[in-house]
């Protein structure tokens, strides 16, 4: 295992660049295909978010969460969401959508999933201009506070390139984890108290839900914006979301170096 975890962090800081260059090249590309190109990167997450405002907070008339706003708290929960939900979705497919490339030259194929995740670390980063304009719409302005969203974006792609890592060599041995992978993302997103707040439930069962990695994630984001409690407010779900992200970087390291003489016939 330990030549593993060696294997991909060798393979992945010696190309960096590499990685950034092609996720650069495939968010131009997307670009390329659309006439309106950079406009859809703020228009798609702007319709989605209506959606879900329209939804939860019109029709089923959600109240204030004490005195922020719902369509601000609900935010700073999707701007997560929005982020890692397609890292992982494509994450899967990693490596299985560049079979041109990895049958026809030597690649290094750990490189991939973070491929995917600095490619929607873009999309990323333009759904965060849309948070900052509507908050500001709102009064909640850029403070000292939100330096910590450095801390939670690092969690956000470890954790993302580290199941991707694993699910990406799974989903060449069976095609049918990434259709997995999808169903549970689905109802991981309204498990996660994303559009609702955990403090509703049961102590136990705010425990339960407290151990979900992402939600970890999107607390952390929403304390550097609203709550300003510090990380040490998070202790509980910081073990488990460092707990988690170590064991999948790990196995994924493992299948990855396992793997990697057998991938061409696998693909």
């Amino acid at each position: 295992m330990i030549s593993g975890v060696v294997f991909v962090l060798k393979e992945n800081f010696t190309n960096f660049y590499r990685t950034f260059s092609i996720a650069r090249y495939e968010i131009l590309a997307d670009m390329r295909d659309s006439k309106l190109g950079l406009f859809w990167n703020f228009a798609s997450p702007i319709i989605q978010v209506f959606t879900y405002w329209f939804v939860f907070g019109y029709v089923f008339q959600r109240k204030d969460i004490g005195d922020i706003p719902y369509i601000v708290w609900m935010l700073g929960g999707m701007c997560v969401w929005f982020f890692i939900n397609p890292c992982i979705t494509e994450g899967c497919s990693a490596i299985y959508s560049k079979v041109d490339i990895v049958t026809k030259m030597k690649f290094p194929v750990s490189i991939l999933p973070l491929v995917v995740v600095f490619k929607k670390l873009f999309d990323h980063v333009c759904f965060m201009v849309i948070v900052v304009i509507v908050f500001a719409v709102f009064g909640y302005y850029p403070n000292v506070y939100w330096f910590g969203l450095l801390y939670y974006l690092l969690c956000a792609i470890i954790f993302a390139f580290s199941l991707s890592l694993t699910t990406s060599v799974l989903t060449m041995l069976a095609r049918d984890v990434r259709k997995f992978i999808t169903s549970i993302m689905r109802m991981l997103f309204y498990m996660t108290p994303i559009l609702w707040e955990v403090t509703r439930l049961p102590h136990w069962l705010q425990r339960i839900i407290s151990c979900n990695p992402i939600y970890y994630i999107v607390q952390g984001y929403r304390d550097c914006f609203f709550y300003h409690e510090g990380f040490t407010a998070y202790a509980w779900s910081m073990g488990w979301f460092w707990g988690v992200t170590i064991f999948l970087f790990l196995m994924g390291s493992y299948f990855m170096y396992r793997f990697k003489t057998r991938i061409i016939d696998l693909l």
